[in-house]
């Protein structure tokens, strides 16, 4: 049984976070702007850099930087003009063409069916050009893995070449190289192995967070359950990296699933305190009730707070949520709730194939 008071705890904590929102986030200088990037803080480092790049057009760094940050918040045509302006102002630059390649690539998977293959071929272009410029960019390397392996023939694709590529990431760095294998795993749609590399990316790095992360997330799924390893995994990372979304968002998920919910209180006040700007967790903690389905109405209002800000970048943006709501209010047998919401998501993102599936299932 939750406390009692949880619920006017959380509206409050709810209009609380709406208003430090509306106030956003002012640019410090004293910032280290890729490491912004790097722990995936986008939206931070996207307010410093705007001014930057307003002040200083010709600096290929910055311009790079924020094309990173536009292109993770979903904003792809300005993140391809300031990627171009990058590798205009400085062609020798691997990072700089990769991310003009990422960004062609992002692109593609948006486009038709028509448009999609030209900008494929230029995402090849340009990631093959980063890689020739530093045979070393991992990403870059990753990038290339997935395209060969996804790719038809006709198009440059190969899966040997594919499995030779995550064999040379892993020459480069054993725990980026598990992981490229447990990419390739996932994408074979083998699990135990994918299981396996994962293990083996925490073995050779058990520092890593990203490796501790990406084996929580597998461990946090239901055709690979074991919550009791994820939530290890997830303290293991927090204490880490404490400043980080991914580990929380992680953990929260877990201990939703598990019903565990004094601690899941605990989880989700910490993750907001120490990461006010990524509500991921409390998103992660609607599904994971929904899944089990328990407590719908707190893992509503969880949703509702998600929604109060911004996504952070590559996060379930305000389509997902609205399609969470639809889910939630459907298991709730709140019938035309949960049709307002999945229309709401589909006005949001017109390809949403899987809303428009849950739609056509409740009835249009």
């Amino acid at each position: 049984m939750r406390r009692r008071n949880i619920v006017s705890i959380l509206v409050v904590s709810l209009l609380l976070t709406s208003a430090f929102a509306n106030l956003g986030f002012a640019a410090d200088p004293a910032n280290n702007v890729e490491s912004l990037v790097h722990e995936n803080h986008w939206k931070r480092a996207r307010a410093i850099l705007e001014p930057e790049v307003a002040a200083h057009p010709q600096d290929a760094r910055n311009a790079h930087l924020l094309a990173q940050a536009k292109m993770a918040l979903g904003d792809l045509d300005g993140a391809l003009a300031l990627a171009q302006r990058a590798v205009d102002l400085d062609g020798a630059n691997s990072d700089y063409h990769f991310t003009l390649g990422q960004v062609y690539g992002e692109k593609a998977d948006r486009a038709s069916i028509f448009a999609a293959g030209p900008l494929a071929l230029k995402f090849r272009k340009e990631v093959e050009k980063a890689i020739a410029l530093n045979p070393k960019n991992l990403d870059a390397l990753d990038a290339m893995m997935q395209f060969k392996f996804e790719a038809p023939s006709a198009m440059g694709g190969s899966r040997q070449d594919a499995q030779d590529l995550a064999q040379l990431i892993a020459r480069i760095d054993p725990v980026q190289g598990c992981q490229a294998q447990a990419e390739l795993a996932g994408m074979e749609k083998d699990p135990a192995e994918q299981q396996a590399l994962l293990a083996q990316a925490v073995q050779a790095g058990p520092q890593n967070y990203g490796a501790l992360v990406d084996l929580g997330k597998f461990y946090s799924q239901p055709n690979s359950a074991n919550y009791a390893e994820a939530a290890k995994l997830a303290r293991r990372a927090i204490q880490l990296e404490g400043k980080q979304a991914g580990a929380y968002w992680v953990l929260a998920r877990v201990l939703a699933l598990q019903k565990n919910w004094g601690e899941l209180d605990q989880t989700l006040a910490t993750a907001e305190r120490q990461v006010p700007d990524d509500l991921r967790p409390f998103y992660e903690a609607a599904r994971g009730m929904w899944e089990v389905g328990a407590e719908l109405p707190q893992a509503e209002l969880y949703v509702r707070k998600y929604l109060t800000q911004e996504p952070e970048g590559g996060e379930p943006d305000v389509a997902d949520a609205h399609r969470l709501l639809g889910l939630l209010f459907e298991k709730d047998a709140r019938t035309a709730d949960a049709r307002t919401e999945l229309r709401t998501a589909i006005q949001l993102r017109p390809n949403f194939r899987a809303a428009r599936e849950d739609l056509k299932r409740l009835g249009i």
